[in-house]
């Protein structure tokens, strides 16, 4: 090649160098996407890896980047950039923990990069959660998996075998994952929360149903147990204390499936009985003929009866006295009566009276043939005529007062000499008529008694 020629070449050589320089020198856009997310950025970086840089998005050998890191970069380039996390895995049958870091997602991914070998039916879980092996986890700063692997329990479920692949750390879990569905009465030959190792056998007795009448309450149950006593604590139907059970609670399950729970309580009762007081009456020589003062108040005794009361469904069925005892004793009450005779005078139409004893009475009056009977009666309890001037009293009245001297005011005087029947409550007199002079009586009046004193007062009246 001539010289002219060779010069000509460099000259051509030098724009080209130039020329490409200044394009690549040129500001591009380009958009990063990193675990999902894009951004754009404006960078005079030639390669992936720098242009990640100039993004100031830091970048680990563990980290997945489309394309290749040291390819260059053009005009509108997107970069695909999948970060790396830690990754800890919990191998429960080993108990050995492996931690990595990792740009993967799929959890069956990541169990072959910590050579984990899977296998059907293992489990992977995720905060504590089952994923699918196959399918990508959610983004995440980090990541903790636990790898459970499938074991075979074998199953005897009321003579019929049955092999389980489970994953389940309890025997409950492995029988519902396989269907199993177990009732609150069913027996197992061992813990429902414990796995028993791989190949060991599980017996399962099913429940039978129960009819169990608790009063007016009809209870039904599924029970496996032995006994009814057994089977009823299974079935929370407590026998407490006394309670009883037809059949008795260690006789077997009965073939018609009836059982009648009776409940049975006692109690103690401390039963309170009043007892009554006497009445005392002493004689006071300073207080006035038919007066009283309360000398001292009575107190009512008590007496206790301990009881106890036995209930069968709810219902008394005995009684019995067990012991008794007088708590307080009754105190009689005193009452004074008064035995002092005062002697006054009364003005009255038929001129002064002089008596020793007033009482408030309620008069009526008869006559022979108003006396109440079928006939006529003309004399009296003493021998007197019916007649005024002789009253009628009560029989204790007349046993204590019989011819003594009296004045009723709108009567006169007169003598008691008869008994009536008299008016329950109260003091009462009956006032003798003739029949062609008879008066109706039906009023309240005094009684007065007149002197001379006798010499047997009745202090208190009946």
């Amino acid at each position: 090649m001539d010289k002219s020629l060779r010069t000509l070449v460099w000259v051509a050589l030098i724009i080209t160098l130039v020329f490409t320089g200044s394009i690549l020198g040129l500001r591009r856009t380009v958009t990063i996407v990193v675990n999902g997310q894009p951004q754009t950025v404006t960078t005079r970086a030639l390669t992936v890896s720098s242009v990640i840089a100039s993004a100031r998005i830091p970048l680990t050998p563990e980290d997945r980047v489309q394309p290749d890191r040291n390819k260059l970069v053009g005009w509108n380039t997107t970069i695909h950039l999948e970060q790396a996390h830690p990754v800890t895995i919990l191998d429960e049958v080993t108990g050995q923990t492996i931690s990595l870091r990792s740009a993967e997602r799929t959890p069956a991914s990541l169990l072959q990069q910590a050579g984990i070998k899977t296998g059907f039916g293992d489990k992977v879980l995720w905060n504590g959660l089952p994923v699918a092996l196959t399918e990508p986890l959610a983004p995440a700063t980090a990541y903790f998996l636990q790898y459970r692997p499938a074991k075979t329990l074998y199953l005897l479920e009321n003579g019929k075998d049955i092999s389980l692949q489970t994953t389940a750390s309890t025997i409950l879990r492995a029988l519902w994952d396989s269907g199993v569905r177990l009732s609150i009465a069913d027996r197992l030959s061992m813990p429902a929360g414990f796995l028993p190792p791989a190949g060991q056998r599980i017996t399962l007795q099913r429940a039978v149903p129960l009819s169990v009448q608790i009063g007016q309450q009809k209870i039904v149950v599924n029970s496996a147990a032995p006994t009814i006593g057994q089977a009823l604590a299974e079935s929370g139907i407590s026998l407490q204390n006394l309670d009883y059970s037809l059949p008795a609670e260690d006789q077997p399950l009965p073939a018609d499936g009836r059982i009648r729970v009776v409940k049975v309580q006692e109690e103690i009762v401390l039963e309170q009985t009043t007892l009554p007081f006497e009445r005392e009456f002493v004689a006071d020589p300073e207080l006035e003929l038919d007066q009283t003062r309360l000398i001292r108040a009575g107190r009512y005794g008590v007496q206790i009866t301990r009881l106890r009361v036995r209930y069968e469904d709810g219902k008394e069925v005995s009684r019995t006295t067990e012991s008794q005892w007088t708590a307080n004793e009754p105190e009689p009450e005193q009452i004074g009566y008064g035995t002092k005779v005062v002697i006054r005078t009364l003005q009255t139409p038929e001129g002064t009276i002089e008596y020793w004893r007033a009482v408030a009475v309620y008069a009526t009056s008869y006559s022979p043939c108003r006396s109440g009977g079928t006939r006529c009666y003309y004399g009296t309890a003493s021998g007197l005529p019916v007649q005024r001037g002789v009253i009628s009293v009560t029989s204790r009245w007349y046993r204590l007062m019989a011819g003594q001297q009296v004045y009723v005011p709108g009567y006169g005087k007169a003598v008691i000499g008869d008994v009536g029947g008299g008016i329950p409550g109260q003091h009462w007199i009956d006032l003798a008529f003739t029949d062609a002079d008879f008066e109706p009586w039906h009023q309240k009046t005094i009684l007065y008694f007149l002197t001379p004193v006798p010499a047997d007062i009745p202090w208190i009246l009946p």
